[in-house]
């Protein structure tokens, strides 16, 4: 069985883009390319069983940090 555990990378990126920030944004603060975020988020939406940003960001909001050792 796989574990639905995020990496680091997955938690970090998740964490941005709840805070609202877009793909390249998040590219250029982690020094990454866009489409690795992309690959981040697509990961992050699978584990946790999310379809949109809009659902990341309304459990993160309704839970305090569901994505576990993060902040905003």
């Amino acid at each position: 069985m796989r574990s639905r555990s995020l990496t680091g990378a997955e938690e970090r990126v998740a964490a941005l883009a709840a805070c609202g920030r877009t793909n390249v944004e998040i590219a250029s603060e982690l020094g990454v390319s866009a489409k690795t975020v992309e690959t981040h988020l697509s990961r992050v939406y699978r584990k946790l069983g999310l379809r949109s940003r809009t659902e990341l960001a309304a459990r993160t909001a309704g839970q305090g940090s569901p994505l576990g050792r993060i902040s905003h």
